[in-house]
């Protein structure tokens, strides 16, 4: 099986944004996690980074089996929940797994294969952008007092990390270079 790629950072740096334009190309699939929280303001529900459901559903999906793994982060209602679809490797495509830098402990046990990319933004820049969701969706998804622990946590762990306070196309740029030397032995980067 070949490696699975780990995207990691605190709420609101630029996960889903660094990585769009390889999603559009096919470069990389996201495998979506699962979650009872609302879709936010801005998120398309039908090319998302989670499946929005509702408590009766993902409890139902729970008990079939759906999942690997489902937590519950930062003390919230919302559940989420990690789809055995992860495991499958089309052979076209780099999977990708955004996560939370708390839950790579639990990934070896599921892919012995992995790399980690840690996305990170200055934090007035992402203060903003949080309290821009604030004002829009009611939440900010993630307490902005983790965010330099969060960081911290995630540089243990990171094979790379995503400066992205540069523009979106130099970013992509790297991006593609990483790959390309990560994951050439699967023959998925080129």
């Amino acid at each position: 099986m070949s490696k699975i790629l780990v995207v990691i950072g605190p709420s609101g740096v630029g996960k889903s944004t660094v990585f769009a334009p390889l999603r559009r190309e096919g470069v990389v699939r996201l495998v979506p996690t699962w979650t009872t929280r609302k879709p936010r303001r801005y998120e398309d529900p039908t090319d998302a980074d989670h499946v929005f459901v509702d408590d009766t559903a993902f409890a139902e999906r729970e008990r079939e089996g759906f999942f690997l793994e489902t937590v519950q982060l930062f003390g919230l209602d919302a559940r989420y929940g990690l789809p055995r679809e992860a495991l499958e490797d089309d052979g076209r495509s780099i999977r990708v797994l955004m996560l939370r830098a708390m839950l790579l402990q639990r990934l070896p046990h599921y892919f012995r294969a992995h790399r980690v990319y840690q996305v990170e933004a200055p934090r007035a820049r992402v203060e903003a952008h949080l309290r821009t969701r604030l004002e829009q969706d009611g939440d900010i998804g993630s307490r902005l007092t983790n965010f330099d622990e969060e960081l911290h946590a995630g540089r243990r762990f990171a094979h790379r990390v995503i400066d992205n306070s540069d523009t979106l196309e130099r970013v992509t740029v790297q991006l593609r270079a990483w790959l390309r030397e990560d994951f050439a032995e699967d023959g998925l980067a080129s």
